[in-house]
């Protein structure tokens, strides 16, 4: 057991560290039941990691990133894409996306995410990923924009255009259910292409 005994006291109770590419830490569970750790506060449970991995806090999590995102399979290889791309579901294979490249596309599912706070996977823990970007699906994301229907203004209604990737303003008497991918949170009134901060939620 280790215990700091002075209720004034600024150090570290325990304090691990490695120069190494080893794991700081490694704690291997092997028993039949029991969690893996639990953390208190004043001798109340807040926190716990149970034997299958899944963790439980009292007081919620908060992570500084900007959106809840999946990682998904894509059309081609992950260096043809970037954060901002808006991307839309690929109808040549199963759970895979691609970059939008028609108008008013209702096949359009999230954005390439920059700084997603969560990232959910249909992958064990120890997976790399590889062949997948995050998608950000709730949030707000960096979104590549264009003036292909107009200056963009905060609270538009964005859709796809027909440029690859991009976002443009909807037209109110076009749209139609499931072409929305969210709502500017900034405007955009330049010439050609560049990217704002969207409130995305695709309906």
């Amino acid at each position: 057991m280790f215990r700091t005994a002075n209720s004034t006291g600024t150090q570290h109770t325990v304090e691990i560290e490695s120069n190494g590419t080893n794991n700081a830490l490694f704690v291997n569970h092997r028993g039949a039941s029991g969690n893996i750790a639990v953390l208190q506060s004043n001798n109340a449970n807040v926190a716990r990691i149970d034997k299958t991995g899944k963790g439980f806090f009292n007081g919620g999590t908060q992570a500084f990133g900007a959106d809840l995102a999946e990682a998904f399979d894509v059309t081609g290889t992950t260096d043809e894409y970037e954060p901002g791309d808006v991307l839309v579901i690929a109808t040549d294979a199963d759970r895979t996306v691609e970059r939008s490249s028609a108008a008013y596309s209702t096949l359009v599912a999230g954005v390439y995410a920059t700084k997603p706070g969560v990232l959910l996977a249909e992958e064990s823990i120890d997976s790399d990923l590889a062949g997948m970007v995050p998608m950000g699906v709730v949030g707000v994301i960096p979104t590549k924009v264009c003036d292909q229907n107009g200056v963009i203004r905060r609270g538009d209604l964005l859709v796809t255009s027909s440029i690859s990737g991009h976002a443009m303003k909807a037209d109110p008497d076009k749209v139609k259910m499931g072409q929305v991918i969210g709502k500017a949170l900034e405007e955009f009134t330049g010439k050609g292409s560049g990217k704002i901060r969207v409130l995305v939620n695709v309906k």
